[in-house]
């Protein structure tokens, strides 16, 4: 199976995600939108339809409704659409769950209950637990037209699932390590300012990116043997 990866940077990597994916027989071809992280004002040629069998959306340190990286968030819109329309199995996490949404019909917005760490959901289903599940976000976003809406706790809506497609606003993915590489860019002045440690978040993630290691490939198993894999 070949799956390919959007990184809309280098710093947001499938990590464990990714290794499970791989554990199920996908051979990842990751596609970096934004090379310069401090520089996200490009354009990008997203690849073309029929070449792989699964695409994943990753996280992103900018919004989709941000005037600044709409060269690469327009055509990733289009492509979104392109490739549910096509029937291909898409998983968005984060950042990717928001822009199925917006690119699917629904809406994108500043939340006023951002949600930094590990946190609780209340999910409709079995295969996704309550957590807790990792959560780096600044923005809400609505359920799109045929969606089927499978998750949300007080900051909103948590995960959707549309035809073979998987959106999650939470980062199954998560690593210290990855908590760690984002500070390093400034990545958690957002959790300073919400009096949120990074130091502790980072520590906690040590333990908890084990601890929560079975219901992430609980998760991924059911959107690859029950979702992406009907129809």
């Amino acid at each position: 199976m070949r799956a390919l990866v959007i990184e809309h940077d280098p710093l947001s990597t499938p990590e464990r995600v990714g290794e499970h994916l791989e554990r199920r027989g996908a051979v990842l071809e990751p596609f970096v939108v934004v090379e310069d992280i401090n520089d996200p004002e490009v354009s990008a040629i997203f690849p073309e339809n029929g070449k792989h069998e699964l695409v994943v959306l990753m996280g992103s340190p900018w919004s989709v409704y941000e005037d600044r990286v709409q060269g690469w968030v327009v055509p990733e819109l289009e492509f979104i659409r392109r490739q549910v329309s096509l029937g291909v199995p898409v998983l968005g996490i984060c950042f990717g769950a928001q822009a199925m949404s917006a690119g699917l019909g629904g809406q994108v917005t500043r939340s006023e209950r951002p949600e930094y760490g590990w946190v609780s959901i209340e999910s409709e289903i079995d295969e996704i637990v309550p957590g807790p599940w990792f959560q780096y976000h600044h923005d809400e976003f609505t359920l799109p037209p045929d969606a089927t809406e499978l998750a949300r706790n007080p900051s909103g809506l948590q995960a959707f699932r549309v035809g073979r497609s998987l959106a999650v606003q939470f980062h199954p993915e998560m690593t210290a390590g990855l908590i760690a590489s984002w500070r390093q860019v400034d990545g958690a002045v957002e959790m300073v300012e919400a009096g949120i440690d990074p130091d502790l978040v980072i520590e906690e993630s040590r333990l908890l990116e084990r601890t929560t290691q079975p219901a992430l490939e609980r998760m991924l198993d059911w959107f690859l043997d029950e979702i992406a894999g009907a129809g």
